[in-house]
């Protein structure tokens, strides 16, 4: 009897770890299939950029940093307060989950507490773009776009306008 109970406590075990195994595998095959894209955001009037990872299973993941310029800034330039009172926004993460086949959500999550659900529209495989609002403004977002065409999807605040740089960095909010 005992013997019967130590080979269904190790064969669990096996099972258990088997599946652990399955999980990592495709964790490692969906990042070897997926996709990064450029990608840009307007939030509270801010302007975040980096890139998208999009996965085959109809997910992905966005990273997303203010302008290193910007952040980098003087200790009085950079503790300048947003309009709305709020720290400066330095970046912002998110996950991407399609809920139909061109369309999805995108739940963005800001280092200054902004929190967005976007509506996205696919426009391509991998491009796209998406609105939303935090609890104080306005949020947008594109991916998959060259500079040019994401200033055409982007919510720019009133008064000011978006820039193409020379530089690779791609976007200014002047």
């Amino acid at each position: 009897m005992k013997h019967q109970v130590m080979g269904l406590a190790l064969a669990t075990t096996a099972v258990l770890a088997g599946l652990a195994g399955c999980a990592n595998l495709n964790d490692t095959g969906l990042a070897a299939l997926s996709t990064r894209v450029q990608a840009y955001a307007v939030v509270d009037e801010q302007l975040v950029q980096g890139e998208m990872l999009l996965f085959p299973d109809h997910t992905g993941t966005v990273a997303l940093r203010a302008d290193p310029a910007v952040v980098g800034a003087p200790a009085e330039a950079a503790s300048a307060p947003r309009p709305a009172g709020k720290p400066m926004l330095t970046s912002c993460v998110g996950r991407l989950r399609y809920t139909a086949t061109t369309l999805g959500s995108i739940d963005l999550r800001c280092n200054d507490g902004a929190v967005a659900d976007l509506r996205m529209a696919l426009i391509g495989d991998t491009r796209g773009y998406g609105y939303g609002h935090t609890a104080t403004g306005l949020a947008s977002l594109t991916f998959g776009m060259t500079s040019v065409e994401a200033r055409a999807h982007l919510t720019v605040p009133p008064g000011k306008q978006l820039v193409e740089r020379t530089d690779p960095t791609g976007l200014e909010l002047r």
